[in-house]
């Protein structure tokens, strides 16, 4: 009970720090500061139950921390901003459980239950990346507090892949997940203060890609702590590998080289293909047009035990997506109405793929709302970088943290741990993805003044027709 009780005042006492953060270091900074902080330190999984509202847990703390902040620091940007057409999948995602509940006899106060959670777990953090982001010194501030995320989380990861995951233990008492979960690979799967040590690996997944794209093309323009990029990107690579999340590993991995690829190519279709990645994947799933098979049978020659893993993971896919298809438009509700009945194997019993689970609760409204709301902003805003400027040092904050989502979109389809950090992160494309054109004609604007000013110098002629007379 005494541990309970320590847990709940870290979580209401985040409710003043979070917004004194905010207030202190305005702007990008303090917002950024506030998620990372809230969500590397915080307790996971517990909380308390409140009259009428979700239960109270680290999810909500930050929500509500972020949101008190705004109101308080920048309630000015709150009032100027202007939705525009780019934020429609989000609010659809949000209002989602309305017609869901009502359709499924659940009724309106199940369906405004489920908009209110929708609306602080990925609403707030959203609208922060839409209000604050105001131009390109704002990204880059945003896209170094990515790497941050990952760089205060180097210590704590390192120490338990000794060690074994017992921090969140030795502080609040309690353990997230099974204790049994964190063997792999030879040691230790970190935990830290999440939910899960999959989650950790996608963390810093997440983290990694920022800091690699931006020590490939911006590595002269952008320092912290006037170091190179190129040392945080090598400690955050390292721990990431030493997290012994394998799914995080190959999407780090496959992302670099991707990025390498079109660092030095510039073919840009293949940053499009990445962002639908997702999309593609999961229509050719439902639409049963393609089964992974092979890839399994490929995997399990050199890992059979992640072969039997990922195997579970196409089975629980295809029997929930054959019943969502049952109500396909809207999905069955809450309340585990989403699992197949009368099944007997476990592993159909239950789902890690949040995109699986969106569908099956929410329908093809949800998922694809889901799927539009990461999707769209990284592609227009692709369409809107124009040429080889994709590969810039102007545009690398972007470009990274656009990586970094990829990842995680990818990631949805396995696991279902989303945090603020990636969800600020798609409000931050969408304001580069709105603003872009307005940015590259003032950058245009100012190199013609620039130009204009101090007009090259002309060479001189004197001396050498001297020398010919």
């Amino acid at each position: 009970m005494q541990g309970n009780q320590f847990v709940l005042a870290v979580l209401f006492l985040f409710l003043v720090f979070g917004p004194l953060i905010m207030v202190t270091f305005r702007g990008v900074k303090g917002v950024m500061a506030t998620i990372v902080f809230g969500w590397l330190f915080l307790p996971p999984v517990r909380g308390i139950n409140l009259p009428g509202l979700p239960m109270f847990t680290k999810e909500y703390s930050v929500a509500y921390a972020l949101l008190l902040g705004l109101l308080i620091s920048n309630s000015a940007g709150l009032m100027k901003f202007r939705p525009k057409l780019i934020d429609l999948p989000i609010l659809v995602y949000i209002l989602a459980p309305l017609p869901t509940s009502i359709t499924n006899g659940l009724g309106v106060y199940d369906g405004m239950s489920g908009a209110y959670t929708n609306v602080f777990l990925f609403g707030v953090p959203y609208l922060l990346g839409r209000v604050y982001i105001r131009n390109p010194n704002d990204v880059k501030t945003a896209a170094i507090w990515f790497i941050f995320a990952g760089l205060f989380a180097v210590p704590m990861a390192l120490w338990e892949s000794q060690m074994s995951p017992q921090l969140n233990n030795q502080i609040y008492g309690y353990r997230a997940s099974p204790f049994h979960m964190t063997a792999r690979l030879g040691g230790y799967r970190p935990m830290l203060f999440m939910r899960h040590g999959l989650e950790v690996g996608l963390w810093f997944a997440t983290s990694g890609a920022v800091a690699i794209w931006l020590w490939i093309t911006a590595s002269k323009q952008i320092k912290i702590f006037n170091l190179p990029i190129s040392v945080f990107a090598a400690i955050i690579l390292v721990t990431n590998i030493l997290s012994r999340s394998l799914g995080a590993i190959i999407l780090l991995a496959g992302t670099t080289a991707l990025g390498l690829f079109v660092r030095s190519t510039g073919f840009r279709l293949a940053l499009i293909a990445l962002v639908l990645t997702p999309s593609i994947y999961l229509g050719v799933r439902i639409s049963n047009i393609w089964s992974p098979d092979i890839i399994l049978e490929v995997i399990e020659s050199y890992d059979p035990e992640r072969a039997s893993s990922l195997r579970g993971r196409v089975a629980q896919e295809a029997s929930f997506s054959q019943h969502a298809l049952k109500k396909p438009l809207f999905g069955w509700g809450g309340y585990g109405r989403n699992r197949p009945v009368g099944v007997e194997d476990r592993s159909d019993r239950s789902v890690d793929g949040f995109t699986t689970i969106i569908f099956g609760v929410y329908g093809f409204v949800g998922l694809i709302s889901f799927l539009a709301m990461t999707a769209l902003p990284s592609l227009l805003m692709i369409y809107r970088i124009k040429g080889r400027a994709i590969t810039s040092a102007l545009w690398a904050p972007a470009v990274g943290i656009m990586l970094g989502l990829a990842i995680f979109s990818i990631d949805m389809m396995l696991n279902s741990f989303y945090t603020p950090l990636h969800i600020i992160g798609i409000g931050i494309i969408a304001s580069v993805a709105v603003q872009a054109k307005q940015w590259q004609r003032t950058i245009a604007l100012h190199q013609k003044r620039s130009q204009a000013l101090n007009p090259p110098s002309a060479p001189s002629h004197t001396s050498s027709q001297h020398n010919t007379r």
